[in-house]
């Protein structure tokens, strides 16, 4: 329910979280656990054309979104990332070709905006790198019907975590699409997020996750990290990103 929707790290200090939508699906998604990928692949500040005013009008099904350019999403993927995808090469193509180099990542990592769609949830999408043949939106049903191989996916954007809920389904949206994809794993954020003390948090975050830190482990320890710092103590700086799925 309505909990899904809420912090862990401020309901649960001190604890490792991780949400899973059922029962069910904790068991399907501790069995894809097991497998171990390697490398990080990062995407981070598409090309929004944005040219001198700072900010595009991109017009797709969704209607017409103005998008600015996030430059601190660049330094923050070439931060986390063995494989980075940037500017123009950050794109839905360059990501789905990219995704199958290798037979399984260690880590996917997508840094940019994130549109959330309240009354159609399959329609909240990563806004990427516009292409001659896509709008550049990557929808959680275009994410259903992908396959990705990774230990962990991380949507590091602005309110990822949000979706609807459905009786027997729990929330709809971006994380949920990524683990009927194939990721155990999805990291996510429950409102607008800070560019600075989100690179940070990142930063340390994958610092941990990398040597074999569990992931629900590893973001607690992120996010203390980033609370200890003065200029970013508020809850607002750290506390929106929740794991969800396998937390081990």
């Amino acid at each position: 329910g309505a909990v899904a929707f809420a912090p862990a790290a401020l309901l649960f200090p001190g604890r490792d979280v991780a949400f899973v939508p059922s029962g069910t699906a904790h068991g399907i998604l501790h069995e894809r656990a097991k497998l171990k990928g390697t490398g990080v692949l990062a995407l981070g500040d598409p090309d929004y054309d944005t040219g001198d005013a700072g900010a595009s009008v991109v017009t797709s099904l969704r209607g017409s979104v103005v998008l600015g350019r996030l430059p601190a999403t660049g330094p923050e993927a070439r931060a986390v990332g063995d494989v980075v995808l940037t500017r123009r090469a950050a794109s839905e193509p360059g990501l789905r070709d990219a995704l199958a180099t290798r037979p399984r990542w260690r880590a996917v990592h997508i840094a940019c905006h994130g549109l959330t769609d309240a009354r159609n949830p399959l329609f909240s999408s990563l806004a990427l790198t516009p292409t001659p043949g896509d709008d550049g939106f990557l929808t959680a049903l275009e994410v259903h019907r992908m396959h990705v191989s990774a230990d962990l996916v991380t949507l590091s954007a602005c309110e990822t975590g949000v979706g609807r809920l459905y009786a027997g389904e729990g929330s709809v949206g971006l994380a949920q699409a990524f683990m009927v994809a194939g990721a155990p794993r999805v990291l996510v954020s429950l409102w607008k997020v800070d560019d600075a003390a989100t690179g940070a948090l990142m930063t340390r975050f994958y610092e941990a996750f990398r040597k074999g830190v569990p992931a629900a482990r590893a973001l607690r320890e992120a996010q203390e990290s980033i609370r200890a710092d003065a200029k970013w103590a508020h809850p607002r700086f750290w506390a929106a990103w929740v794991l969800w799925g396998d937390g081990g």
